[in-house]
């Protein structure tokens, strides 16, 4: 391993070591990853859930709003 003054074994332990925490920090990032994208989707399906009630209940309010009118002019 010419360019290094370190032994071998030594250099075999520090790239070994650097290795395993780069897995480690990129399976932590791929967790966190996957944990964001399942929330995204859960709020995502709830927004639009919220969204689609409260459209039925401002078609049922016009609706009520309407009839009162009419009532009103009777």
């Amino acid at each position: 391993m010419k360019g290094y003054k370190s032994s071998e074994t030594r250099l075999v332990y520090l790239f070994k070591d650097g290795r395993e925490k780069w897995k480690e920090r990129a399976l932590s990032k791929q967790k966190k990853l996957r944990t964001m994208e399942i929330k995204v989707r859960d709020l995502s399906l709830s927004r639009d859930k919220w969204k689609e009630k409260a459209l039925e209940l401002e078609a049922s309010l016009k609706e009520k709003e309407e009839e009162l009118e009419e009532v009103k002019k009777k």
